[in-house]
């Protein structure tokens, strides 16, 4: 059965960069290779023993502080951070493990079931809906289900990963698509025999996918609290992209949903015209600042794919440095930007700032959280209003004598300063 909907019309989301792309804004190299998911810095636990005795010095440290009661680290935020990563553990659902659980490759209802709980998959027709239609449905069924923004491009295949890693296992494996050879026969995306991952080569659509980390625990940077603030917006991501995956596969589509596995999100949010890269290896959204962490859904949806909105945040992330002068520990660069990493978990020949991801997980042991001080000072944290988004409207026009008064008015006004966990339970939320 064919179920036709036309008639609509939708626009790309680019304010400016019309015609450009990621890839060409940060000068990919032709030297360029997809990124292994093994060298991501929060991966490396599962097969570096080095690594894996940061993660256990980190649980020793959270659970010396949660032990003495420390500001921050008190039963109420030990509370807090269970109860927002509870939807997660409940369902099983990993934001950096593919074709897992919640984030299956294939309609959910394939996977192992109690009897008479989900009827057997069955599709019932594709929708044949244009592009632009398409869009829209897409659109609102993914605020529907809790996306804070929503953008689309198409699926530019550097940010693939290369290989995923197991958790199980602690192997890494390929990710094929299948017009490469020997895999001409996929046409659903899935998992081989010998664990690799093939996508069909018809799958070139990207959903992309913001989710708002609340203003009010990220000022409390690096407590218990930002952390738990954090887990809340990826336990937001483990039902709002799973079940935008599932609408899709209900319009007859193939769909990937993906924390952040299968791809690296901040180029893709970048195509799709959500935000620009910071100083801080973050995405800089003009809504949130670095507050949101991304998801995605990976389809052969045909949709209307938008453009990068270049408002600024390079030019301007030249000039604040505040990021560097505030990381505790020294890991974000106050100098230029390059093409060469620093460690393995950095990418080679993207122009970007590259940051000593080592001392950063370091310092997490240290603090035994996640620490999210660069989100909690970045200048363009700010919530909405009036005053701030002139301010952002000032930082389009790209002049460097304006964008250091705003650096040094954010000093004077206090913006970015630690807030006690305290005044988040007692704030005017409560």
């Amino acid at each position: 059965m064919t179920i036709e909907i036309k008639g609509h019309t939708e626009r790309g989301t680019a304010l400016q960069g019309k015609g450009r792309s990621a890839a060409g804004i940060y000068e990919t190299q032709p030297y360029y290779q997809r990124f292994n998911q093994k060298n991501n810095m929060t991966r490396q636990p599962f097969w570096s023993p080095e690594a894996g005795e940061l993660t256990r010095k980190r649980h020793h440290k959270l659970k010396t502080l949660i032990e003495k009661n420390a500001a921050g680290y008190g039963l109420i935020d030990w509370a807090f951070y269970n109860g927002s990563n509870a939807n997660m553990v409940g369902t099983g659902f990993s934001i950096n493990w593919p074709n897992r659980r919640g984030n299956f490759w294939q309609p959910l209802s394939r996977l192992a079931q109690p009897q008479g709980l989900l009827p057997a998959y069955q599709s019932y027709g594709k929708v044949q809906a244009d592009p632009a239609t398409a869009t829209l449905l897409v659109r609102k069924a993914a605020r529907q289900f809790g996306a804070d923004q929503v953008g689309f491009c198409l699926l530019d295949r550097k940010w693939v990963y290369s290989h995923w890693l197991d958790e199980e296992t602690k192997q890494d494996y390929p990710i094929k698509f299948s017009d490469e050879p020997g895999y001409d026969a996929n046409w659903e995306p899935g998992q081989l025999a010998d664990n690799t991952l093939v996508i069909p080569k018809e799958m070139e659509y990207v959903i992309v996918l913001i989710h708002e980390m609340d203003d009010e625990g990220m000022r409390t940077a690096p407590a218990l609290t930002q952390m738990a603030t954090t887990l809340t917006a990826y336990s937001r991501i483990s039902f709002t992209t799973v079940m935008l995956a599932e609408f899709i596969r209900g319009l007859g589509y193939n769909a990937i949903p993906s924390a952040n596995d299968t791809a690296l999100n901040i180029p893709l949010a970048i195509d799709a015209g959500l935000g620009e890269l910071g100083r801080n290896a973050k995405l800089i959204t003009p809504k949130f600042g670095p507050r949101c962490r991304i998801s995605k859904v990976i389809t052969d949806l045909p949709i209307v794919p938008g453009e990068p909105a270049l408002w600024g945040v390079t030019q301007f992330c030249d000039v604040c440095q505040k990021c560097a002068r505030k990381c505790p520990c020294g890991a974000i660069p106050a100098g230029g930007r390059s093409f060469e990493p620093v460690g393995v978990y950095n990418q080679r020949g993207v122009l970007q700032w590259q940051l000593n991801h080592l001392k950063c997980y370091e310092y997490w042991a240290e603090v035994g959280t996640n620490c999210g001080v660069c989100i909690r000072v970045c200048p363009f944290n700010k919530p909405s209003h009036w005053s701030h988004d002139m301010t952002r409207w000032v930082i389009r026009r790209g002049i460097q004598q304006v964008d250091s008064l705003i650096v040094r008015l954010d000093d004077v006004m206090g913006y970015g300063r630690f807030q006690s966990p305290e005044s988040f339970w007692n704030g005017k939320g409560v």
